[in-house]
């Protein structure tokens, strides 16, 4: 009896909401764990930066279409290059795995790289260990994009990761560094989040651990402005605009004034005073090829927009459609915004009109032509008929010949 009960419940219970089809859908993300931006007069590049490379870069795109794209490259020179190496020399940036649907290939991988697209999931990793001699080492790099779609919402995420990451030699070393943005829309209302996390600080030697996400840790500002470093702390938002969302994080940033730090570091009298003058005038720029470096720790985007699918309406449904209301007389006060609509009488119903193929026609049943007009017509025209047929014969010899010769037109298809 009790399992009785509880089917009857089960039965009776209504069912829950379910969430409305995905329809039209636009998804994109990006993440790079560490970008180095390099300014320098070296190259006669009319742009500032003059260089820049993106470390374990991953993007991802997803479409209504479907169409996806994904790309992964451990280092990424930018779309500039990236891309554009194709148009000017004739071949593919090699440092990159690439996928596509539908065109393909559907996945692709080199090592630390990979790269698929499918009709509803779009995604790419990158990691591997990255160093730059006296510029830069990391362990833990890596980097993840995703955008993907279901039945009810369509979702892009983006996150990075690196357990440490040392600069110039180890001036500067970061670890415990993890930036994420997710962004979501399930076709009536968008969503999203962003954080970002930064466990140490280290600066020649010394430790500074971030206790708190909102600022920089006390006293890191002061121990790098000696040495013309700038540090710019990160931030995260979700930007919400009907169904679209769009979170991202913008990367811790140190600016390093490399002229400076050379100073600092005791290297410029070395390198001016004692190297230079052995070199050719030529050269010598060569000892100061950088003017500025900028190092971007983490940089994360997700954008997420969809529509809901727009039910099929069969052909011979009709759609109703509100009565018009007619416009007031004239000399009748105006209705103002919150006085309740003027009554409006119902349109009279119509008696549907029988079918012309009800019943059947006759054979007199002339459409718009009554029938005695066609029986007159076609009296007139027998009557005459026959009264050209008599006149005829009179004129071409209607009466016998007295010498008993034949009377009318001769046949003149007859030999004589």
């Amino acid at each position: 009896m009790r399992y009785a009960l509880v089917l009857l419940l089960l039965l009776l219970s209504p069912a829950p909401a379910r969430a409305a089809d995905i329809g039209g859908f636009t998804l994109s993300a990006h993440a790079a764990p560490v970008s180095v931006l390099l300014h320098t007069d070296l190259l006669p590049v009319p742009a500032e930066p003059q260089g820049e490379a993106h470390l374990s870069y991953t993007q991802t795109e997803l479409g209504s279409g479907p169409i996806g794209r994904s790309l992964a490259s451990s280092l990424w020179p930018g779309a500039a290059v990236g891309t554009g190496l194709p148009q000017l020399l004739g071949f593919a940036y090699p440092v990159q795995a690439n996928a596509s649907h539908p065109g393909g290939p559907a996945d692709a991988s080199q090592p630390g790289m990979k790269a698929a697209a499918g009709a509803s999931k779009a995604e790419s990793y990158a990691g591997a260990k990255q160093e730059v001699p006296f510029l830069l080492t990391t362990d833990g790099l890596s980097s993840t994009s995703v955008s993907s779609v279901s039945g009810t919402e369509a979702r892009s995420s983006a996150v990075t990761s690196a357990q440490t990451i040392s600069l110039l030699a180890g001036v500067v070393v970061l670890s415990g560094v993890k930036f994420e943005s997710v962004a979501v829309s399930d076709g009536s209302k968008g969503s999203g989040t962003s954080t970002f996390s930064v466990a140490e600080f280290t600066v020649l030697g010394q430790k500074f651990p971030v206790k708190s996400p909102a600022a920089p840790p006390d006293g890191l500002l002061k121990v790098l402005e000696p040495l013309g470093i700038t540090l710019t702390w990160p931030t995260s938002a979700t930007k919400l605009e009907g169904t679209a969302a769009t979170s991202s994080s913008r990367g811790l940033t140190l600016t390093v004034d490399v002229l400076a730090l050379r100073t600092k570091l005791g290297l410029g009298g070395i390198l001016d005073g004692v190297v230079a003058p052995l070199l050719p005038k030529e050269l010598v720029p060569l000892l100061n090829p950088l003017r500025k470096m900028v190092v971007i720790v983490g940089d994360t985007e997700a954008v997420a927009n969809a529509s809901t699918a727009a039910p099929l309406t069969p052909p011979d449904t009709q759609v109703p459609q509100a009565p018009l209301v007619p416009p007031p007389a004239a000399g009748a006060p105006p209705v103002s915004a919150g006085s309740p609509p003027l009554a409006v009488a119902p349109p009279k119903s119509v008696t549907p009109v029988a079918s012309a193929r009800a019943k059947p026609r006759s054979l007199l049943d002339f459409p718009g032509v009554p029938a005695l007009l066609v029986l007159a017509g076609l009296g007139v025209a027998a009557a005459s008929a026959f009264g050209m047929k008599s006149f005829g014969t009179f004129l071409l010899g209607g009466a016998p010949c007295p010498s008993g010769h034949p009377t009318g037109v001769p046949d003149l298809r007859v030999n004589p």
